[in-house]
């Protein structure tokens, strides 16, 4: 047996969602999917590649796709003009896509006597043969077909672990931190663009050949079943005998193992899911959660007359057996992935295995004396210890990966938001400012809130960060930031002025000097600190100009870059020079997790960069 990391992590321990999306990714097709993925010949790798990382049972990567995506969920009822399962919603759907030409076809699923196979659809007959809902594990095989043929843009109606999956696919580069894997040929994985993801409602997949012999057992041939439905915990198969039904208790029938482990009933992370709880007979419950789901609107007409109980019911039937296999695996110490703490910000692994909850610093780093005291009782409750951030954040360490889940939740709902990691707009970091630093010439924290109203965890190419510093001493260093800010105040001589020289004592740049009993400032060394204005004993120095300084282009880590000044700019310009920055930035970056803001700028020329972005700054200021 060749050695495969997926296999040891999650084939092997049950977790596995049988969703196929592994097989369809290699680029050495390395992998066949039966009853589940099998490697058919030695992976260089050793499974180290594209196959783990687009697996749902690794990581459910949602809480970086939610906020790309932007998921809403609007509940309404639907039926189309086909017959099909529950009003064919998916079948007409899917035939608008294709008669608008907005895909060139559809990955469903087919079927020999009830046995799935995928199939790529290019016309209304292939819909039509494939609109019935099916029970067992089915493939993703006819995506790479799809590609073989020269598909460019599709749509696929998937469960939620496969529509998992290939969200995972369409954000790959963001979550992997890579490109797609490179075959023996140099090339990735054929497969073409996906542009519509379809999910079924589903509690769970039945093994087949279960299915096949529970049905024997209640006398019926499954090559005489016409259609199968779920009806009050009860698999329902109608035959073409007699119009003859019989109601199976889903308790006889042998569910994947993997189902155990899933919560997603209505897959979650689908354009549009369709399924047929809450909706009377003959049509579909429609949940559309995304502008391209929006689509389906002008498909079918829409209703929403829904019974969202019926729909909760079942998803909390989901998620208590979720619960309860979870509980099981760890009293029992088996093998968990915990792939679901990819769904809240801020949760990461540590080195030891345990987790770590950060959250998200609040503007300068300012904490009222309770929320301090919460998280330390939740720290103390799930021996846990508490670590300062250097951008004001509180990380809370050591937790368990069973409780990470339990307290990111405990903190939000404290109105404390974890987050700030990952390809996103980190915390602003600030400096106590003016009013709580005696250098400080600008309110710093109304300016936190400006840009944290504006950007909080706004998804970028890779990490942004800002960094607001009250004056020219720059103590949280806004010069090797993405975006910096300082305030500056320059100061001018009046006529109270009598020589006195106490400005040139306090200057620490020596850029004043007194000649006769009037002071003068060299504007060639001044930075705008202001010091000399607050220690005149006179009043004779008042403010020439002030404002505040933006930086754009910085960096730390690996490599130091200092930013470039762009001039000294008014509050109210800073939100739209921060959106044009954002702009040009997410324009030029092809290279997700790999190209800071200051690698973009060098790459295009940063006087081009920076010339786009005073553009779209003019073009806001005409707003």
């Amino acid at each position: 047996m060749y050695e495969w990391k997926l296999k040891d992590e999650i084939v092997d321990n049950g977790m596995c969602a049988r969703c196929g999306t592994c097989a369809v990714v290699c680029p050495n097709d390395l992998l066949d999917f039966k009853n589940g993925p099998v490697l058919k010949d030695e992976c260089l790798r050793k499974g180290h590649g594209m196959c783990l990382e687009v697996c749902p049972r690794v990581s459910s990567g949602k809480y970086q796709i939610s906020i790309r995506e932007n998921f809403k969920e609007e509940y309404y009822a639907g039926r189309g003009n086909f017959d099909g399962q529950d009003g064919g919603v998916v079948t007409a759907f899917l035939k608008y896509l294709l008669d608008n030409e907005k895909i060139e076809g559809a990955i469903v699923v087919g079927d020999e006597c009830w046995k799935p196979v995928s199939m790529v659809v290019k016309d209304e007959k292939g819909l039509m043969d494939t609109a019935k809902s099916k029970y067992t594990i089915s493939t993703l095989d006819a995506l790479r077909d799809a590609g073989e043929m020269g598909l460019e843009n599709v749509a696929v109606v998937g469960l939620p672990c496969q529509i998992n999956g290939l969200r995972k696919l369409q954000y790959f580069e963001y979550l992997a931190k890579h490109g797609e894997e490179l075959g023996s040929n140099g090339k990735p994985a054929n497969l073409p663009d996906i542009q519509y993801l379809i999910g079924l409602f589903c509690t769970e997949k039945f093994e087949y050949d279960s299915l096949k012999n529970i049905l024997q057992k209640y006398n019926v041939d499954i090559e005489n079943v016409e259609k199968f439905d779920i009806l009050k915990g009860k698999l329902v198969a109608y035959s073409n005998k007699k119009n003859a039904s019989v109601k199976i208790p889903l308790d006889e029938i042998d569910i994947t193992p993997g189902c155990r482990v899933c919560r997603d009933f209505d897959a979650n992370m689908a354009d549009v899911s369709v399924g047929s709880a809450g909706s009377s007979d003959g049509y579909s419950t429609v949940v559309v959660r995304t502008e391209k789901g929006d689509d389906i609107k002008n498909a079918i007409e829409l209703h929403d007359e829904i019974n969202l109980d019926a729909v909760s019911k079942l998803k909390n039937i989901k998620s208590e057996r979720f619960n309860k296999e979870i509980k099981r695996r760890k009293e029992y110490n088996e093998p968990v992935s915990l792939y679901w703490l990819a769904e809240h910000g801020g949760v990461s692994k540590r080195a030891d295995d345990s987790y770590f909850i950060r959250i998200r610093a609040k503007p300068s780093g300012w904490y009222e004396a309770d929320e301090i005291e919460y998280v330390s009782k939740i720290a103390e409750e799930y021996n846990g210890k508490l670590k300062l951030t250097n951008r004001g954040g509180i990380e809370i360490h050591d937790i368990s990966g069973f409780d990470a889940e339990e307290v990111a939740l405990k903190l939000k709902n404290k109105g404390l938001l974890t987050g700030s990691e990952g390809p996103l707009v980190r915390a602003t970091l600030a400096c106590p400012g003016e009013g709580e630093c005696g250098s400080g010439l600008i309110n710093t924290t109304r300016i936190c809130e400006l840009m944290e109203d504006e950007f909080t965890e706004k998804p970028e190419p890779y990490k942004f960060k800002i960094a607001v510093s009250g004056c020219p001493n720059k103590c949280v260093r806004p010069h090797i930031h993405d975006i910096g800010f300082y305030g500056v105040r320059y100061p001018k001589v009046n006529d109270n002025c009598n020589g006195c020289g106490r400005c040139a004592d306090v200057c620490k740049l020596e850029a004043i000097s007194v000649r006769g009993t009037t002071s003068y400032t060299n504007y060639n060394v001044c930075i705008g600190c202001g010091k000399c204005i607050k220690a005149c004993p006179n009043d004779a120095r008042d403010i020439e100009k002030e404002g505040y300084m933006a930086l754009v282009g910085g960096k730390s880590g690996r490599e130091i870059v200092e930013a470039t000044n762009m001039g000294m700019m008014g509050e109210d310009e800073l939100v739209d020079f921060v959106n044009g920055v954002m702009k040009v930035y997410e324009k030029y970056a092809d290279k997700p997790q790999r190209e800071r803001l200051s690698s973009v700028m060098e790459k295009i020329g940063k006087g081009s960069f920076l010339s786009e972005v005073k553009d779209f700054k003019k073009e806001m200021d005409s707003v």
